[in-house]
């Protein structure tokens, strides 16, 4: 098999997709990810320097993200660990969206 032979068959099993453009995709979706976390990180400290309260809401949609993420990695891998990270996450996920319905109520 020449090089030519091996690139199209790489190109078939990505349905057309170039390797290195999967691989970009990925590593930019995983910054763009930490970018977000670390804005909503900022958002709920401001907010309780501001306000003298924790924001929830926040900290219940990156609980939610992350649950989603280690939720589909075991489906696809079937990792006993990934099954338990995703179960913790959504644990932490509903009572953080308990607190901000609380919060949310006392307003």
């Amino acid at each position: 098999m020449n090089r030519e032979e091996i690139l199209e068959k790489s190109r078939e099993e990505n349905h057309g997709q170039d390797f290195a453009e999967l691989e970009v995709s990925k590593s930019s979706m995983a910054i763009g990810w930490i970018v977000a976390i670390c804005m909503l990180a900022l958002v709920a400290v401001v907010e309780a320097v501001i306000f003298g309260r924790m924001n929830s809401g926040i900290f219940f949609a990156v609980m939610a993200g992350c649950s989603a993420i280690f939720i589909r990695k075991y489906l696809k891998l079937r990792h006993k660990h990934e099954l338990f990270i995703s179960i913790v996450y959504v644990v932490a996920a509903l009572a953080f969206l308990a607190s901000w319905i609380i919060q949310l109520t006392k307003m």
